[in-house]
Protein backbone atom coordinates (compact mmCIF):
# COMPACT_ATOMS: atom_id res chain seq x y z
CA UNK A 1 0.00 0.00 0.00
CA UNK A 2 1.99 3.19 -1.27
CA UNK A 3 1.11 6.35 -3.30
CA UNK A 4 2.56 6.52 -6.21
CA UNK A 5 5.67 8.99 -7.37
CA UNK A 6 3.37 10.89 -9.82
CA UNK A 7 0.36 11.03 -7.13
CA UNK A 8 3.09 13.16 -5.09
CA UNK A 9 3.95 15.56 -8.00
CA UNK A 10 -0.07 15.70 -9.20
CA UNK A 11 -0.47 16.77 -5.39
CA UNK A 12 2.42 19.33 -5.75
CA UNK A 13 1.49 20.86 -9.02
CA UNK A 14 -1.52 21.36 -7.33
CA UNK A 15 -0.72 23.37 -4.33
CA UNK A 16 1.47 25.43 -7.11
CA UNK A 17 -1.37 26.40 -8.55
CA UNK A 18 -3.11 27.03 -5.61
CA UNK A 19 -0.48 29.50 -4.51
CA UNK A 20 -0.20 31.01 -8.15
CA UNK A 21 -4.31 31.94 -7.69
CA UNK A 22 -3.09 33.58 -4.17
CA UNK A 23 -1.06 35.75 -5.52
CA UNK A 24 2.34 33.93 -4.46
CA UNK A 25 5.65 33.51 -6.10
CA UNK A 26 5.78 29.92 -3.85
CA UNK A 27 5.91 28.68 -0.35
CA UNK A 28 7.59 26.89 2.01
CA UNK A 29 5.95 24.09 3.73
CA UNK A 30 7.55 23.16 7.63
CA UNK A 31 6.40 20.08 8.94
CA UNK A 32 8.12 18.16 12.50
CA UNK A 33 8.70 14.46 12.67
CA UNK A 34 10.16 12.23 15.39
CA UNK A 35 8.98 10.78 18.40
CA UNK A 36 5.65 12.20 18.34
CA UNK A 37 3.05 12.06 15.30
CA UNK A 38 2.20 15.59 15.67
CA UNK A 39 2.55 17.87 12.50
CA UNK A 40 4.30 15.65 10.29
CA UNK A 41 1.85 15.64 7.34
CA UNK A 42 2.20 18.25 4.93
CA UNK A 43 5.92 17.33 3.42
CA UNK A 44 4.55 13.48 3.79
CA UNK A 45 1.63 14.92 1.89
CA UNK A 46 4.05 16.31 -0.40
CA UNK A 47 6.85 14.88 -0.96
CA UNK A 48 6.41 11.27 0.47
CA UNK A 49 9.16 12.47 2.84
CA UNK A 50 8.83 11.72 6.89
CA UNK A 51 11.67 13.06 9.32
CA UNK A 52 11.89 10.07 11.81
CA UNK A 53 14.72 11.87 14.22
CA UNK A 54 13.44 13.69 17.35
CA UNK A 55 12.98 17.12 18.12
CA UNK A 56 16.51 18.41 19.70
CA UNK A 57 16.97 22.37 20.50
CA UNK A 58 19.71 23.75 17.98
CA UNK A 59 23.39 22.90 18.89
CA UNK A 60 25.98 24.56 16.50
CA UNK A 61 28.45 22.53 15.26
CA UNK A 62 26.18 19.68 16.42
CA UNK A 63 21.98 19.94 15.40
CA UNK A 64 20.37 22.20 13.75
CA UNK A 65 16.59 21.27 12.90
CA UNK A 66 16.61 18.29 14.36
CA UNK A 67 13.23 16.34 13.50
CA UNK A 68 12.51 19.81 10.98
CA UNK A 69 11.89 19.45 7.18
CA UNK A 70 10.94 22.17 4.77
CA UNK A 71 9.60 21.69 1.38
CA UNK A 72 10.33 25.13 -0.78
CA UNK A 73 8.23 24.99 -4.15
CA UNK A 74 7.67 27.60 -6.68
CA UNK A 75 4.64 28.38 -8.74
CA UNK A 76 6.34 26.48 -11.77
CA UNK A 77 6.21 23.58 -9.58
CA UNK A 78 9.47 22.78 -8.68
CA UNK A 79 10.51 21.56 -5.25
CA UNK A 80 13.33 21.78 -3.38
CA UNK A 81 12.63 19.16 -0.01
CA UNK A 82 14.94 20.51 2.85
CA UNK A 83 15.88 18.14 5.40
CA UNK A 84 18.11 18.37 8.61
CA UNK A 85 19.17 14.94 8.67
CA UNK A 86 21.09 13.16 5.59
CA UNK A 87 19.18 9.73 6.23
CA UNK A 88 16.11 9.40 4.19
CA UNK A 89 14.47 7.07 1.83
CA UNK A 90 15.55 8.29 -1.63
CA UNK A 91 13.92 5.78 -3.75
CA UNK A 92 10.54 7.39 -2.17
CA UNK A 93 10.97 10.74 -1.83
CA UNK A 94 9.65 13.23 -4.67
CA UNK A 95 11.05 16.35 -5.29
CA UNK A 96 12.89 18.12 -7.83
CA UNK A 97 16.28 18.02 -5.00
CA UNK A 98 16.92 17.52 -1.72
CA UNK A 99 19.53 19.69 0.45
CA UNK A 100 21.13 19.00 3.55
CA UNK A 101 23.65 21.01 5.76
CA UNK A 102 24.44 21.71 9.20
CA UNK A 103 22.44 25.05 9.16
CA UNK A 104 18.78 24.33 8.50
CA UNK A 105 17.68 27.86 8.05
CA UNK A 106 20.91 28.50 5.78
CA UNK A 107 19.53 25.63 3.92
CA UNK A 108 16.05 26.68 3.48
CA UNK A 109 16.99 30.23 2.96
CA UNK A 110 19.09 29.24 -0.33
CA UNK A 111 16.62 26.77 -1.61
CA UNK A 112 14.42 30.13 -1.50
CA UNK A 113 17.13 31.74 -3.32
CA UNK A 114 17.34 29.01 -6.10
CA UNK A 115 13.92 29.25 -6.63
CA UNK A 116 13.94 32.85 -6.92
CA UNK A 117 11.63 33.22 -3.47
CA UNK A 118 14.15 35.67 -1.74
CA UNK A 119 11.51 39.14 -2.57
CA UNK A 120 7.81 40.00 -2.29
CA UNK A 121 4.89 37.45 -1.07
CA UNK A 122 6.17 34.02 -0.40
CA UNK A 123 3.18 31.58 1.52
CA UNK A 124 4.58 29.95 5.01
CA UNK A 125 2.46 26.85 5.46
CA UNK A 126 3.09 25.08 8.94
CA UNK A 127 4.05 28.40 10.60
CA UNK A 128 2.90 26.33 14.51
CA UNK A 129 5.56 24.26 13.87
CA UNK A 130 8.39 26.64 12.92
CA UNK A 131 10.56 27.68 15.82
CA UNK A 132 10.67 31.17 16.70
CA UNK A 133 14.23 31.10 16.79
CA UNK A 134 14.39 29.54 12.83
CA UNK A 135 11.55 31.95 11.91
CA UNK A 136 14.00 34.58 13.07
CA UNK A 137 17.13 33.40 11.11
CA UNK A 138 15.00 33.35 7.72
CA UNK A 139 13.53 36.26 8.38
CA UNK A 140 17.53 38.01 8.83
CA UNK A 141 18.55 36.21 5.99
CA UNK A 142 16.17 37.05 3.10
CA UNK A 143 14.56 40.87 4.66
CA UNK A 144 12.74 41.52 1.51
CA UNK A 145 10.34 38.29 1.87
CA UNK A 146 6.83 39.25 3.19
CA UNK A 147 5.48 36.11 4.61
CA UNK A 148 1.63 34.96 4.51
CA UNK A 149 0.25 32.08 6.22
CA UNK A 150 -1.70 30.23 4.06
CA UNK A 151 -2.53 26.63 5.58
CA UNK A 152 -5.83 26.21 4.14
CA UNK A 153 -4.51 26.28 0.62
CA UNK A 154 -2.95 22.70 1.23
CA UNK A 155 -5.64 21.49 4.07
CA UNK A 156 -8.01 21.93 1.12
CA UNK A 157 -6.05 19.91 -1.11
CA UNK A 158 -5.81 17.01 1.49
CA UNK A 159 -9.60 17.24 2.47
CA UNK A 160 -10.42 14.87 -0.54
CA UNK A 161 -8.77 11.30 0.13
CA UNK A 162 -7.54 10.22 -3.54
CA UNK A 163 -7.84 6.12 -4.21
CA UNK A 164 -4.56 4.95 -3.13
CA UNK A 165 -5.21 6.97 0.75
CA UNK A 166 -8.93 4.81 0.51
CA UNK A 167 -6.66 1.63 0.63
CA UNK A 168 -4.41 2.85 3.20
CA UNK A 169 -7.49 4.11 5.19
CA UNK A 170 -9.50 0.94 4.93
CA UNK A 171 -6.40 -1.19 6.30
CA UNK A 172 -5.68 1.38 9.11
CA UNK A 173 -9.28 1.01 10.42
CA UNK A 174 -9.29 -2.76 10.04
CA UNK A 175 -6.29 -2.98 12.14
CA UNK A 176 -7.62 -0.75 14.98
CA UNK A 177 -10.37 -2.79 15.03
CA UNK A 178 -8.93 -5.73 15.94
CA UNK A 179 -6.46 -4.09 18.19
CA UNK A 180 -9.51 -2.59 20.00
CA UNK A 181 -11.46 -6.21 20.01
CA UNK A 182 -7.83 -7.25 21.90
CA UNK A 183 -8.87 -4.48 24.43
CA UNK A 184 -12.18 -5.69 25.21
CA UNK A 185 -10.96 -9.04 25.98
CA UNK A 186 -8.58 -7.65 28.17
CA UNK A 187 -10.65 -5.67 29.89
CA UNK A 188 -11.90 -8.41 32.26
CA UNK A 189 -12.11 -7.86 36.46
CA UNK A 190 -8.84 -7.80 38.25
CA UNK A 191 -7.00 -6.86 34.92
CA UNK A 192 -5.74 -3.58 35.11
CA UNK A 193 -6.38 -0.25 32.89
CA UNK A 194 -2.45 -0.89 31.67
CA UNK A 195 -2.84 -4.63 30.67
CA UNK A 196 -5.95 -3.62 28.48
CA UNK A 197 -3.59 -0.78 26.59
CA UNK A 198 -0.73 -3.23 26.38
CA UNK A 199 -3.50 -6.09 24.69
CA UNK A 200 -4.36 -2.86 22.26
CA UNK A 201 -0.85 -2.14 21.57
CA UNK A 202 1.25 -5.57 20.80
CA UNK A 203 -1.87 -6.12 18.35
CA UNK A 204 -1.16 -3.02 17.14
CA UNK A 205 2.76 -3.10 16.58
CA UNK A 206 2.46 -6.58 15.30
CA UNK A 207 0.42 -5.45 12.22
CA UNK A 208 2.97 -2.32 11.75
CA UNK A 209 1.06 0.39 13.21
CA UNK A 210 2.26 2.87 15.25
CA UNK A 211 0.30 4.35 18.87
CA UNK A 212 -0.67 7.90 18.11
CA UNK A 213 -2.46 8.13 21.61
CA UNK A 214 -4.04 5.57 24.23
CA UNK A 215 -6.50 7.02 26.53
CA UNK A 216 -8.66 4.89 28.93
CA UNK A 217 -10.94 5.67 32.30
CA UNK A 218 -12.63 3.24 34.07
CA UNK A 219 -14.74 3.00 37.55
CA UNK A 220 -14.90 6.24 39.71
CA UNK A 221 -12.78 8.34 36.71
CA UNK A 222 -15.18 7.43 33.93
CA UNK A 223 -15.98 11.17 33.64
CA UNK A 224 -12.33 11.78 32.99
CA UNK A 225 -10.80 11.05 29.30
CA UNK A 226 -8.17 9.14 31.29
CA UNK A 227 -7.24 8.06 34.52
CA UNK A 228 -3.80 9.61 34.13
CA UNK A 229 -3.53 12.09 32.20
CA UNK A 230 0.63 10.76 31.49
CA UNK A 231 1.24 8.07 30.34
CA UNK A 232 -3.20 8.02 29.49
CA UNK A 233 -4.03 4.82 31.55
CA UNK A 234 -3.53 3.86 35.58
CA UNK A 235 -2.78 0.57 37.13
CA UNK A 236 -6.18 0.42 38.43
CA UNK A 237 -7.87 -2.95 38.17
CA UNK A 238 -11.00 -3.34 36.42
CA UNK A 239 -14.17 -4.20 38.94
CA UNK A 240 -17.24 -5.81 37.95
CA UNK A 241 -20.32 -3.27 36.53
CA UNK A 242 -17.06 -0.66 35.87
CA UNK A 243 -17.74 1.71 33.29
CA UNK A 244 -14.93 1.33 30.76
CA UNK A 245 -13.72 4.19 28.03
CA UNK A 246 -11.49 3.56 25.39
CA UNK A 247 -10.05 6.14 23.06
CA UNK A 248 -7.42 5.29 21.20
CA UNK A 249 -5.61 5.98 17.79
CA UNK A 250 -3.28 4.48 15.33
CA UNK A 251 -0.56 5.35 12.92
CA UNK A 252 -0.59 3.36 9.59
CA UNK A 253 1.91 4.19 6.74
CA UNK A 254 1.05 8.20 8.30
CA UNK A 255 -2.53 8.15 8.41
CA UNK A 256 -4.85 8.30 11.83
CA UNK A 257 -7.73 5.92 12.96
CA UNK A 258 -8.88 7.58 15.39
CA UNK A 259 -12.20 5.70 17.37
CA UNK A 260 -13.20 4.25 20.44
CA UNK A 261 -15.70 2.95 22.83
CA UNK A 262 -17.11 2.32 26.10
CA UNK A 263 -18.39 -0.45 27.39
CA UNK A 264 -19.81 -2.16 30.72
CA UNK A 265 -17.56 -5.01 32.59
CA UNK A 266 -20.54 -7.98 33.31
CA UNK A 267 -23.80 -7.20 32.61
CA UNK A 268 -25.03 -3.50 32.64
CA UNK A 269 -27.42 -2.00 34.33
CA UNK A 270 -30.79 -0.81 32.91
CA UNK A 271 -28.92 3.06 33.66
CA UNK A 272 -25.88 2.08 32.15
CA UNK A 273 -27.18 0.46 29.10
CA UNK A 274 -30.07 3.80 28.72
CA UNK A 275 -27.09 5.83 28.49
CA UNK A 276 -25.13 3.71 26.23
CA UNK A 277 -27.57 3.49 23.86
CA UNK A 278 -28.63 7.30 23.78
CA UNK A 279 -25.48 7.57 22.92
CA UNK A 280 -25.45 5.20 20.19
CA UNK A 281 -29.07 6.69 18.92
CA UNK A 282 -27.21 9.86 18.65
CA UNK A 283 -24.27 8.99 16.69
CA UNK A 284 -26.43 6.64 14.39
CA UNK A 285 -28.86 10.07 13.48
CA UNK A 286 -25.82 11.79 12.26
CA UNK A 287 -24.76 9.19 10.21
CA UNK A 288 -27.77 8.36 8.63
CA UNK A 289 -27.62 12.11 7.72
CA UNK A 290 -24.18 12.16 6.15
CA UNK A 291 -24.54 12.18 2.99
CA UNK A 292 -22.75 13.68 -0.68
CA UNK A 293 -23.64 17.63 -0.84
CA UNK A 294 -24.69 17.71 2.89
CA UNK A 295 -23.98 20.51 4.50
CA UNK A 296 -22.01 19.87 8.14
CA UNK A 297 -24.66 22.43 9.68
CA UNK A 298 -27.36 19.74 8.03
CA UNK A 299 -25.64 16.75 9.71
CA UNK A 300 -25.28 18.51 13.29
CA UNK A 301 -28.82 19.19 13.31
CA UNK A 302 -29.86 15.86 13.02
CA UNK A 303 -28.02 14.63 16.09
CA UNK A 304 -29.04 17.47 18.49
CA UNK A 305 -32.43 16.62 17.16
CA UNK A 306 -32.26 12.89 17.95
CA UNK A 307 -30.35 13.72 21.56
CA UNK A 308 -33.56 16.19 22.34
CA UNK A 309 -36.09 13.85 21.34
CA UNK A 310 -34.21 10.80 23.55
CA UNK A 311 -34.18 13.64 26.41
CA UNK A 312 -31.03 14.20 26.33
CA UNK A 313 -30.03 17.76 28.17
CA UNK A 314 -27.78 20.39 27.84
CA UNK A 315 -26.60 20.91 31.53
CA UNK A 316 -26.45 18.56 34.44
CA UNK A 317 -30.31 18.11 36.08
CA UNK A 318 -29.77 15.85 38.07
CA UNK A 319 -29.72 11.99 38.86
CA UNK A 320 -31.72 10.05 36.17
CA UNK A 321 -31.37 12.62 33.23
CA UNK A 322 -28.58 12.23 30.39
CA UNK A 323 -26.41 15.15 29.70
CA UNK A 324 -24.11 16.43 26.68
CA UNK A 325 -20.09 16.33 28.07
CA UNK A 326 -17.49 17.59 26.80
CA UNK A 327 -16.16 17.75 24.18
CA UNK A 328 -19.67 19.05 22.65
CA UNK A 329 -19.30 18.16 18.97
CA UNK A 330 -19.76 15.45 16.60
CA UNK A 331 -16.70 15.03 15.46
CA UNK A 332 -14.02 16.05 12.46
CA UNK A 333 -12.08 15.26 9.35
CA UNK A 334 -9.59 12.78 9.47
CA UNK A 335 -6.37 11.74 7.33
CA UNK A 336 -2.71 12.80 8.26
CA UNK A 337 -4.05 14.38 11.28
CA UNK A 338 -7.18 15.73 12.41
CA UNK A 339 -8.78 17.82 10.32
CA UNK A 340 -11.56 19.93 8.85
CA UNK A 341 -14.52 19.44 8.85
CA UNK A 342 -15.25 20.05 12.34
CA UNK A 343 -18.70 18.51 12.76
CA UNK A 344 -20.14 21.51 14.27
CA UNK A 345 -23.05 24.19 14.04
CA UNK A 346 -19.99 26.94 13.20
CA UNK A 347 -18.56 24.87 10.30
CA UNK A 348 -19.26 26.14 6.60
CA UNK A 349 -18.18 23.19 4.67
CA UNK A 350 -20.39 21.18 2.88
CA UNK A 351 -20.04 16.66 3.30
CA UNK A 352 -18.51 15.56 -0.02
CA UNK A 353 -17.29 12.26 -1.57
CA UNK A 354 -13.16 11.98 -0.67
CA UNK A 355 -13.69 12.62 2.98
CA UNK A 356 -12.59 10.65 5.74
CA UNK A 357 -14.89 11.70 9.12
CA UNK A 358 -15.43 10.57 12.50
CA UNK A 359 -18.46 10.72 14.32
CA UNK A 360 -18.28 10.87 17.90
CA UNK A 361 -19.91 12.53 21.05
CA UNK A 362 -19.46 12.15 24.77
CA UNK A 363 -23.16 11.70 27.21
CA UNK A 364 -23.14 11.58 30.79
CA UNK A 365 -25.80 9.97 33.31
CA UNK A 366 -25.66 11.36 36.55
CA UNK A 367 -25.35 8.61 39.32
CA UNK A 368 -24.72 6.20 36.25
CA UNK A 369 -20.90 7.48 34.14
CA UNK A 370 -20.11 8.52 31.46
CA UNK A 371 -19.94 7.07 27.82
CA UNK A 372 -18.25 7.45 24.62
CA UNK A 373 -18.00 6.23 21.45
CA UNK A 374 -16.64 7.15 18.00
CA UNK A 375 -17.24 5.42 14.58
CA UNK A 376 -15.14 6.63 11.30
CA UNK A 377 -16.23 6.86 7.90
CA UNK A 378 -15.59 7.68 4.13
CA UNK A 379 -18.15 9.51 1.85
CA UNK A 380 -18.78 8.19 -1.00
CA UNK A 381 -20.97 9.37 -4.33
CA UNK A 382 -23.82 7.40 -2.74
CA UNK A 383 -23.38 8.00 0.85
CA UNK A 384 -20.98 6.70 3.30
CA UNK A 385 -18.98 3.34 4.01
CA UNK A 386 -18.52 3.36 7.85
CA UNK A 387 -14.75 1.51 8.40
CA UNK A 388 -14.92 1.22 12.58
CA UNK A 389 -17.55 -1.60 12.96
CA UNK A 390 -16.11 -5.37 14.22
CA UNK A 391 -17.64 -8.21 12.58
CA UNK A 392 -19.94 -9.18 15.54
CA UNK A 393 -21.06 -5.51 16.72
CA UNK A 394 -20.52 -2.20 18.10
CA UNK A 395 -20.29 -3.71 21.55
Amino acid sequence: MVIEQTEYKQRQTALAARLDDAGLSGAVVVSRGGSTFDRYADVLYLSGHYQSYSYLQDSPGLFSGRAHTALVISTSGRAILCVSVSEYEAASVVADEVRCSDDFALTVADAMVSLRLDDGEVGLIGSDVLPLRMGRALATRLPSVVWRDCDDLLLAERRIKSRAEQTIIRHATQVHVACLEAAKAAARPGNTEAEVIAAFGQTALQRGAAIYFSSISSGPHIARWTTRALPGFGLRRLEESDMVRFDMGIVVDGYLSDFGRTLVIGEPSVQQNKLISTLHLGIDAVLDAIGPGKSVRQVVAAGERALREAGVTANDEGVGTIHASFPIHWGHGLGLGWERPWLAESETLDILPGMYLAVERTLTATGTGTAAAEQTLLVNERGIEILSESKDSRW
